[in-house]
This record gives structure tokens, sequence and C-alpha cells, in this order.
């Protein structure tokens, strides 16, 4: 009997998995393109991956995404601006969204997706810039800062999918986000457009 039990359990979970696999697709994808953010934070390449679960009868998936963009050549400060010996920023843009599939090409194993999401970014920045001391015997020294912080995102973007291999096209409108370093004002707008190219699997 003990035998039976676990033999019914196993069958159980084996059906329940079944079923599930018959509603669902679950995969993941990775990608890489061109980003052209806010004109403070100047074009770039940006990398991502993303978690995908699809609703076979519905025609719908939902996901998880990171982004990644990494910059040392850009000028986000307002006048005036510091003396800047060497900077860089790091942005992450973490979201949830969801997607309706607009074509299914069964024969050519194609699908084309438009989808929309809301996400908060982070963004890390350092600097070194140059300072004065002033005076009779000043000179030019240099400091070192670091800043982080974030802010809301919308976003908008067509998944083009053919087998495995994907073409995405994304809007991101972003609210701005100020700060400053010593007492220069900067300004971190992630808002843009990018499109990249990805596998999923």
């Amino acid at each position: 009997m003990r035998h039976f039990m676990v033999f019914a359990g196993l069958l159980f979970f084996v059906c329940v998995e079944m079923i599930q696999a018959q509603n669902i697709r679950q995969q993941y994808s990775g990608k890489i393109g061109f980003y052209s953010p806010d004109k403070g934070l100047n074009n770039g390449l940006m990398i991502g991956a993303d978690g995908i679960t699809e609703f076979m009868h519905y025609d719908f998936f939902l996901n998880l995404s990171a982004d990644l963009y990494f910059k040392q050549a850009f000028n986000f400060y307002r006048d005036p601006k510091p003396d800047i010996v060497q900077h860089q920023v790091i942005l992450i843009p973490i979201g949830a969204g969801g997607a309706y599939k607009l074509l299914d090409v069964a024969d050519a194993d194609s699908r084309i997706y438009l989808g929309a999401g809301v996400g908060y970014y982070l963004y890390f920045y350092s600097v070194e810039y140059s300072t004065s001391t002033g005076g009779i015997l000043g000179g030019v020294t240099s400091e070192s800062v670091s800043r982080n912080g974030g802010n809301l995102f919308f976003t908008f973007f067509l998944r083009a999918l053919v087998g495995r291999v994907f073409v995405e096209p994304r809007f991101f409108m972003a609210s701005q986000k100020d700060d400053m370093v010593g007492s220069y004002r900067y300004s971190v707008n992630p808002s843009g457009f990018s499109i990249a190219l990805g596998f999923q699997y």
C-alpha cells in the first residue's frame, strides 16, 4: 500500500507538470543592443535579460527584466560644470510587463508581440574632479565623489521572434532624477530608445 501511495503521488505531480506545460511556457532570454537615452547620458551599448511566462491559450506573456548600461563619456551637468578628471555611470532598469501576441506564423516558427511595462531604474555614479584651494599658496587638487539613486520608468516594446532569435525595439519614458556633486547640479534621465538582438530559450 505504501508503494502504491508513493507511486500515486509521483503520478499526480507528473500530471500536474504536464497540464502546466500545456497551459504555460516559461523561457529566458539574453540580449545586447544599441541604446539612445536622454542627450545627457549619450548613446551606448545595453545588455539585458528577462524571464518570460507565456499563457498558451491567451496569446499573452508576462515578463521580469533587467538591463545594464555603462558609460564613461557623457555630460549630464547643468552650468556651471565641474572640471572632470574621470567619471562613469552605471544604469540598471528593472521592470515587469506584459505583451500580447499580434502575429503567429506557425509554419515559420515566427511570432510578434507588442507589450508594455513599468519599473524602477537604479543608477550608480562616481566622479573625480579638480578643485582649487585658493589663496596665495593655493593649488589644484582632485576630489572623488560617488552618488546613487533611481526613479520610476515606463516602457513600450515590440518583440519579433524567429525560432529562438528575436529583435526588440523598445521605448523608455522615465522620471528624471536630480542630484548634486559639491555645488554642481546634474540630472539623470534614461528616457530614450533601444533596439536589441537576443536569444530566447
